[in-house]
């Protein structure tokens, strides 16, 4: 199973939208300003966005060195 990448990188990016999932439920819930909260929530959707293209980035570079 460790070999099998796409599943471990599913399992990273459903353990970091739980985790982002959990964050933005502490934030929203928080006394901070309706900025500061917004600004937090899209930092957090950037660093979910910067996950999945590190994971697609390291897939298809395993997928072309295992088939060439």
């Amino acid at each position: 199973m460790l070999t099998d990448y796409v599943l471990i990188s599913a399992l990273i990016f459903f353990i970091s939208c739980g985790t982002l999932w959990m964050i933005i439920s502490k934030i929203q819930n928080s006394s901070f300003s309706t900025r500061i909260k917004r600004v937090a929530i899209y930092l957090g959707i950037a660093i979910i966005f910067l996950i999945v293209v590190l994971i697609f980035d390291h897939h298809s570079a395993n997928h072309i060195a295992l088939n060439s």
